[in-house]
C-alpha cells in the first residue's frame, strides 16, 4: 500500500491537519513505520505523535507503537466500532480523525464516527488482498482434508480476505460444507456479522473483545 497517498497523509499530519490518529492494529503501526522510514521521515512521525493524539485499539497495538518510539495518548479497550467511538466521544470537541488500517476495513467504523460528528480520513496502510502464499495454500489444503479444528477471525477484513481465497476453491454454496466440524470464532459482533452474511456459522464470540479473552474461552470450550 506504499503510494503517493501515504506521502500526502504525512504532509497533512506534519502540518497539523489531524486532531486524532487511530491505529487499528499492530500491522497498521508496522506498515506506517516502515513507509515513514523508507521516506527518511520516521523521526518526524515520532515527533508528530507527541503533538497529535494517537489512539490505539488494544494492548498489542499500543506495545507495537511504543516499540517504534511513537507516543500513545490513549487506548480503546476493545476492537469494536462501539468501543472506539465511545472512547473518542469522551472528548469535548469533535475534529478530524485519521484512521490507519487495511484496504478492507469495515465502513461501519467510518459511519459511526461521522454520525458522532467526526470528520474521518481513511489511510490505507496495508493490504489483505494478497496472492495465495504457501502458508495459505497449506491452510486451505488442511481445511479440505479435515485437519483444521479452529478458525479465528480477528476482524471483518480478515473474513473478507480469507473467504476470497476459499471461494476460489469451492462455490459459495459449498462454504458450510468446507467448514463442517470446524469451530469458528469471531472477534466481536461486527466480525460475526460479516461471517454470517456469507453463510458461515459462528460458534463463539468472546465476552470481551480482546485476544486474551478469546484464547481463554476457546481453551475452556475445546
Amino acid at each position: 500500500m506504499d503510494d503517493v497517498d501515504f506521502s500526502l497523509f504525512l504532509v497533512d499530519l506534519f502540518s497539523g491537519r489531524y486532531d486524532v490518529l487511530v491505529a487499528t492494529c499492530p500491522t497498521a503501526i508496522e506498515a506506517a513505520v516502515v513507509m515513514a522510514r523508507d521516506r527518511n521521515m520516521l523521526e518526524r512521525l515520532q515527533d508528530a505523535t507527541r503533538r497529535t493524539e494517537l489512539v490505539t485499539i488494544g494492548e498489542r497495538t499500543t506495545g507495537r507503537a511504543e516499540q517504534h518510539g511513537l507516543t500513545v495518548s490513549s487506548e480503546a479497550p476493545e476492537a469494536t466500532t462501539d468501543s472506539l467511538v465511545g472512547h473518542l466521544n469522551r472528548k469535548e470537541r469533535r475534529g478530524t480523525v485519521a484512521i490507519l488500517r487495511s484496504d478492507q476495513g469495515s465502513p461501519q467504523l467510518i459511519k459511526g464516527l461521522e454520525d458522532a460528528g467526526w470528520k474521518v480520513v481513511e489511510v490505507k496502510v496495508y493490504s489483505l488482498l494478497l496472492d495465495e502464499s504457501e502458508m495459505m495454500i497449506s491452510l486451505l489444503d488442511r481445511l479440505e482434508e479435515g485437519k483444521v479444528d479452529v478458525l479465528v477471525f480477528p476482524t471483518p477484513a480478515h473474513v473478507q480476505a480469507f473467504l476470497l481465497q476459499l471461494i476460489e476453491r469451492c462455490d459459495v454454496e459449498e462454504l458450510p460444507l468446507m467448514l463442517e466440524g470446524v469451530t469458528v470464532a469471531a472477534m466481536g459482533p461486527e466480525t460475526r456479522k460479516r461471517l454470517e452474511e456469507h453463510g458461515v456459522k459462528v460458534d463463539m464470540v468472546p465476552t470481551k473483545t480482546t485476544p486474551e479473552q478469546l484464547l481463554k474461552e476457546l481453551l475452556h470450550d475445546l
